[in-house]
């Protein structure tokens, strides 16, 4: 029996609890069967091929973002980009219709994603070589994610932290940023504010609370500021409803010239919220890159920022002010993340940095010109795609 009519047989014959309650051992025996399954070698090309982005492309996840920049970026440069588009589970709509070779499949998907991704288009039906983007932001990857990176030829990780948490894999491991572009930035009308300095700060209660660390901006912006009326932080969330608990709990520290919005916004209005801003704050514990952070700088406003994890492939003492931390056991109340250590900024020396940039108007402009530039240098798609494979960049021109 083929494993889309095990699937089948699997819904018909379980009722959901039973299925549910059967579900890691329905993955374990996904997993099985694509590794088992192996690679078909592909065919000597007889002309130019497609680069294949694979990943879910419709989702608001920080790593469907990911893939609809890499095929942005790679269309740019003049590639020819075929995007896959996948859902989650097993997605037998991207079953390929025979073995179908390519220049280079990029799944823009995570390990516990990978085996459902294969085991749908066909194993032995993705033809090339293989690359796996992936996203972590704690010091070391799960031990499974060793055994599932024998699916890829690379892992590419968005910064060199991620890369390290990578290291014991038994894949090469290539440290692969996230393209921007910056006329995306350009010409943004700020949303209008009704505080003469305001701070923003950003984060999705999905992706932790206690990671993106909002209460650190709270405290550092109290401390830096106290009730001064010309002063406001807003803080921009979403999925709160989904978690509320801790949106509850952050409510409850905020009031007075801080403020909590959450709710989900087009992104234009997002950017529009950054650039009306004096400074973004991201008093982070862990960030697999940080493009928030890439974001403000391309729109020209000063960050500051935790000196730890991805964000300083990027940023440094020029284009940022950057935030002294210690190391820290996790704790997670939301159960997102378990164990190993993350950072832990010093909030005395964050309200220091803010009381700086609503005192020196001059230091804002020097770094939000600074921060503009280091985005272009370093993440612009030319960036980007120099970072890559030789056989990549090859067909990426070709």
């Amino acid at each position: 029996m083929s494993l889309r009519g095990a699937q089948g047989l699997w819904k018909r014959v379980l009722p959901p609890g039973a299925r549910a309650a059967a579900a890691p051992l329905a993955g374990q025996a996904v997993r099985a069967f694509v590794h088992a399954a192996g690679r078909a070698p592909a065919p000597p090309a007889s002309g130019p091929l497609p680069i294949k982005v694979v990943g879910l492309l419709d989702s608001s996840h920080g790593i469907g973002a990911s893939a609809r920049l890499a095929i942005r970026a790679l269309e740019s440069l003049g590639a020819w980009v075929e995007p896959v588009h996948l859902a989650l589970g097993l997605d037998w709509r991207a079953r390929l219709p025979e073995p179908t070779p390519a220049a280079a499949w990029i799944f823009h998907l995570n390990p516990p994603e990978m085996p459902n991704a294969l085991a749908a288009l066909g194993p032995r039906r993705v033809l090339g070589p293989r690359y796996g983007v992936w996203a972590w932001e704690l010091p070391e990857a799960p031990p499974s994610w060793r055994t599932d990176a024998r699916l890829v030829d690379e892992v590419w990780a968005p910064s060199r932290y991620t890369a390290e948490a990578f290291s014991r894999m038994d894949r090469p491991v290539r440290v692969v940023p996230h393209p921007l572009f910056p006329e995306d930035y350009a010409g943004i009308e700020p949303a209008p504010k009704t505080a003469e300095f305001r701070a923003v700060a950003l984060f999705d209660f999905n992706s932790s609370a206690a990671r993106k660390n909002p209460e650190g901006a709270i405290e550092a912006f109290r401390r830096a500021f106290g009730d001064d009326p010309a002063c406001e932080l807003v803080i921009k969330t979403q999925n709160g409803s989904a978690h509320p608990q801790a949106l509850a709990a952050l409510r409850a520290r905020a009031g007075g010239a801080i403020r909590i919005v959450d709710e989900s916004w087009p992104y234009a209005q997002v950017k529009r919220l950054i650039a009306g801003a004096e400074v973004l704050i991201s008093l982070h514990r862990a960030e697999g890159f940080g493009l928030v952070m890439a974001e403000a700088m391309a729109l020209g406003v000063p960050v500051v920022a935790t000196a730890a994890t991805g964000n300083l492939d990027f940023m440094d003492e020029t284009c940022g002010l950057l935030i002294p931390a210690g190391s820290v056991a996790v704790d997670d109340p939301q159960g997102v993340y378990r164990g190993q250590t993350w950072a832990e900024p010093d909030l005395g020396a964050a309200a220091e940095a803010l009381m700086r940039l609503r005192a020196q108007p001059g230091l804002r402009a020097s770094l939000a010109e600074a921060g503009r530039r280091r985005v272009a240098e370093r993440l612009s798609p030319e960036a980007w795609l120099s970072t890559l494979p030789q056989g990549v960049q090859e067909a990426a021109k070709a």
